[in-house]
């Protein structure tokens, strides 16, 4: 009697699972082992093999999903970045307009993100320095959360900071800030509360943003003031 399960290479059902959900699995399991394996020994005394082992997966399926260790890590790096970026927007619709409770609601997020150590490691430590393509994919999330940071202010507090390119340094400098903040909290162990830490990241943010409008406002009064001279003569 003919079975009714094939085996992985016909690219068929395998035990009742199409071979390419099979293979969503394998590569699924792949990005959470090299999680573990990234936040504990580190890319650079990680093994292919050791990421295998942890995935209880053959090195042949490693390959068959992945260029090299590199790849692997630059994927796993998205994964934890989307992941974040997608909670993110997700809390941040979920408030009224008020500007603080917004950033509030961000920063909890992103600490709580950070109590899983391996995937914390992952997204500010790992990735660095790594290879010229893994700096790329580092700088274009970087860029896309720099782009998020902003985009939860309202239009006239966006003015305030400037034009695109203004805004794109602002983004930039503030989530260097959070990322510099978030590495120390991990480094040193959560030493600190998660609400103190969203404090103090809160008073970073909103006073940036303050200073900003507080600046515009001087800006346009000091405008109109030399207009007005200028009228009179």
């Amino acid at each position: 009697m003919k079975k009714k399960t094939e085996t992985v290479a016909t690219g068929r059902a395998y035990g009742g699972i199409a071979h390419e959900d099979r293979a969503a699995e394998r590569r699924d399991a792949l990005i959470q082992a090299a999680t573990q394996v990234f936040g504990t020994v580190g890319f650079r005394k990680a093994t292919v093999r050791s990421i295998c082992q942890q995935a209880k997966l053959n090195d042949r399926y490693f390959y068959a999903a992945f260029d090299s260790a590199d790849h692997l890590l630059r994927v796993t790096y998205e994964h934890h970045a989307q992941r974040l970026h997608a909670s993110l927007q997700q809390v941040i619709q979920k408030q009224g307009e008020k500007l603080e409770a917004k950033v509030a609601a961000g920063l909890r997020v992103f600490f709580l993100f950070l109590r899983d150590p391996c995937a914390a490691r992952v997204l500010m430590l790992e990735v660095m320095g790594v290879s010229a393509e893994t700096d790329a994919t580092y700088q274009r999330n970087i860029f896309e959360f720099a782009r998020q940071i902003i985009s939860f202010v309202d239009k006239a507090t966006q003015d305030a900071l400037g034009d695109h390119d203004d805004q794109r340094i602002v983004g930039f400098a503030l989530v260097g800030a959070m990322i510099n903040a978030g590495t120390a909290w991990l480094l040193s162990d959560y030493r600190d509360s998660e609400e103190k830490m969203v404090h103090n990241c809160s008073q970073v943010l909103l006073g940036t943003y303050a200073y900003a409008v507080k600046q515009a406002r001087q800006s346009t009064r000091s405008a109109r003031s030399t207009s007005a001279t200028r009228t009179k003569r």
